[in-house]
């Protein structure tokens, strides 16, 4: 079972295509992302920015999380003295990000685009060529289907936990005396197909106390991973490993504990008390893109009653804008 409704969300594409207004691309670059999840992937459709902040935000960032990329090149201008045409600008240096980023890249140029032009005749991605725009997202679907493209990863690392009550109890030895410590474990899943994570550091980001409303004071410090003694660890595809989020003792039930790599009591939060507080962590890695969870912690005098659950992005942004969520 997903830990987190991020856990089965499909593969992403992003669909490059002109969108050239009073032609059918618009409609024809529509058709094909229906029939993109019609094969279980998610996509984007890029349409041009006009502004520097519209490109980062929208195209560099899906570019950036996307794991496919469709490149479509749709005729423009005929040349001078010549009966080909140029394809489109705006893809064309789409696909330049997309290879520089390494993202598996399928080409279809219309029929009277010049081939291999531009940056294409450097990247090998042999264009599949087409004339009817009708049948292209028919074409496209088929190309996809033969290549195997899969829809069941992300180029993502995953927080979650199969279960609000997943823990462990453990024997420490404190100041010479022996305690039973039960710690509660956060898994981070490698959604890649292929790709190790590497160099994978957890942090907790953020703590608050829900009633009343109480932000406690964190400082960047590294938590320790499950049975594992460096601060940094790697992460193999498609791989699940856990860190500690904290422990309690038996024997003290309502105060969290936390194995960090510090040398001063500054740097451990304080948390302690019956109550609900949600406890932010990210995991930081060389070659992934930062991942972040939020979880519910319950936590009670009776330790078997203590819990720690996965807050569902949707619910975290009701709570941060009240009637903003739809």
């Amino acid at each position: 079972m997903p830990t987190d409704p991020s856990e089965s969300a499909p593969a992403r594409v992003f669909i490059s295509c002109g969108q050239a207004k009073g032609s059918d691309e618009v409609e024809t670059a529509a058709k094909i992302g229906r029939r993109l999840e019609e094969l279980g992937f998610e996509y984007y459709i890029a349409v041009q920015e006009q502004t520097l902040r519209g490109l980062k935000e929208n195209i560099f960032g899906q570019l950036e999380n996307s794991e496919y990329f469709i490149f479509v090149d749709f005729k423009r201008e005929q040349f001078k003295d010549s009966p080909e045409c140029r394809g489109s600008l705006f893809s064309h240096q789409e696909i330049a990000i997309a290879s520089y980023l390494d993202i598996t890249v399928l080409a279809f140029q219309e029929s009277g685009v010049k081939p291999d032009d531009g940056i294409l005749q450097f990247l090998q991605a042999n264009a599949t060529r087409f004339t009817d725009r009708h049948l292209l997202p028919g074409v496209i679907a088929d190309e996809i289907q033969r290549r195997r493209w899969n829809p069941h990863w992300r180029n993502e690392l995953v927080l979650g936990r199969p279960h609000a009550t997943q823990h462990g109890d453990s024997r420490m030895v404190v100041m010479g005396t022996e305690k039973i410590s039960r710690f509660f474990h956060i898994d981070v899943h490698n959604r890649h197909l292929r790709k190790t994570a590497r160099n994978c550091y957890v942090y907790l980001e953020r703590a608050t106390r829900l009633v009343p409303p109480t932000s406690i004071p964190v400082r960047a410090v590294e938590i320790k991973w499950e049975g594992y003694t460096l601060p940094s660890a790697h992460i193999p595809p498609g791989t699940i490993r856990r860190f500690d989020g904290f422990y309690i003792f038996h024997d003290d039930p309502t105060r969290l504990h936390f194995r960090l790599f510090t040398d001063s009591t500054a740097f451990i939060p304080d948390v302690h008390g019956d109550g609900k507080y949600e406890l932010h962590y990210s995991v930081v890695a060389d070659n992934f893109p930062t991942a972040r969870g939020s979880f519910l912690l319950n936590l009670n005098h009776s330790l078997s009653s203590t819990t720690l659950e996965p807050i569902t992005r949707l619910a975290t942004e009701a709570r941060s804008h009240p009637g903003e969520v739809e």
